[in-house]
């Protein structure tokens, strides 16, 4: 069983097994998420081993020894799907989209994502435009386009009807912007619908996304996990003007932190302001928005790589045993500092890991140097 990949043993556990996600998703996550077991191993344990570690019925048990058989078909299908350009993405791949583990709960991230074209592009910095488009919306989408092209930011898109599929074509009629499409149904039925996007994909402009099987046709219901996806690989959503979908996704990232721009105080906006999102009076308030979320995300994998615990210890409950702080007590003598350049700052974020190549990229375009020798190849 050795000579087939942790891939396969995932896509036959889940495809070939019979048992319901919510027994099998734990056992994955255990096992080879939190563990780091590898796959192959799970399969040598016995059955008194898997119900006694993992808490499952003898049928159960049973179940997943019995995909041992099927590996061989299981290789031999996914020959099938990557024949047509269709790529599985494993939880435990490097490639898999980092937001979706950082924001995502364990129980809500999805074992795979099939992806069609370039995964790279599911770990580039994306934003999503939501709502209905008003008398002032297609000036504003040329614009914000514009600037998320220069930015080096692109699209994550349903590829619906509507604004949402008008600004994700518009990027790709740019130079070089790039899009994400999360889609509600597999890539290979998605595939007999249109093959429009095939050619974005082979070029490297659009990655064609949806965590579900292949041949899975479209269905309605399998929209809201599609949009759970988008809005959390999203940096920020834009919202010329609300709709009843848009008002849902909105609220929910606003509940969660994430920035929401609206472009009037309309009344359909109205609600949304009154929660927190912010009126777009420019583009560049975006390109802020997201160049801060950037940051936060490379301090989050930073304190993955270092195993640090980033959570506040919980307040005292008694009163301190010093005594408290006299004003004089702020009357220490300071030093003025000077700002770190992009040098130091590239330095500084290195301790946790790699540095996304666009953060760097941008550190040094701040810094008055686009064109460092050293990042050139990125």
């Amino acid at each position: 069983m050795s000579d087939f990949s942790d891939t396969i043993y995932w896509l036959a556990l889940i495809q070939h097994s019979g048992l319901k996600l919510n027994v099998l998703k734990p056992v994955l996550i255990r096992w080879c998420v939190t563990e780091g077991r590898a796959p192959a191993d799970l399969l040598n344990l016995s059955a008194l081993e898997l119900t006694t570690t993992f808490g499952l019925s003898d049928a159960d048990a049973g179940r997943i020894l019995a995909v041992r058989g099927k590996l061989q078909a299981q290789q031999q299908a996914l020959a099938g799907w990557q024949s047509q350009g269709i790529e599985p993405i494993i939880l435990t791949d490097p490639r898999y989209p980092r937001r979706l583990i950082y924001t995502l709960s364990p129980a809500k991230q999805p074992l795979i994502l099939w992806v069609k074209g370039p995964a790279r592009l599911l770990n580039q910095p994306c934003v999503t435009v939501l709502g209905t488009a008003g008398p002032t919306t297609t000036p504003f989408v040329t614009e914000l386009l514009a600037a998320l092209e220069a930015d080096d930011i692109g699209i994550v898109s349903g590829y619906s009807r509507g604004l949402d599929r008008t600004t994700f074509e518009s990027m790709l009629t740019t130079e070089r912007g790039f899009t994400v499409a999360v889609l509600p149904m597999g890539l290979a039925a998605f595939g007999k619908t249109t093959r429009k996007l095939d050619g974005a994909a082979q070029a490297g402009r659009t990655a064609l996304v949806s965590p579900f099987a292949p041949d899975t046709p479209y269905q309605e219901k399998l929209a809201d996990a599609r949009n759970l996806i988008i809005d959390h690989l999203s940096l920020a959503l834009l919202i010329p003007e609300a709709d009843a979908d848009a008002q849902t996704r909105a609220n929910a990232a606003l509940e969660r932190g994430l920035p929401v721009f609206v472009k009037e105080d309309t009344a359909g906006n109205r609600e949304l302001l009154d929660r927190g999102a912010l009126l777009l009076t420019d583009s560049g308030e975006v390109l802020d928005w997201v160049q801060q979320a950037m940051v936060d995300d490379a301090m989050l994998e930073e304190d993955e790589t270092s195993g640090e615990d980033s959570t506040a210890a919980p307040l005292a409950a008694t009163a301190p045993a010093e005594p408290l702080l006299s004003d004089e007590d702020f009357a220490l003598r300071s030093e003025d500092l000077p700002p770190i350049d992009s040098d130091e700052a590239i330095e500084v974020l290195s301790l946790g890991g790699d540095i996304p190549d666009i953060l760097r990229r941008r550190l040094k375009k701040a810094d008055g140097n686009p064109d460092d020798p050293d990042e050139s190849g990125g």
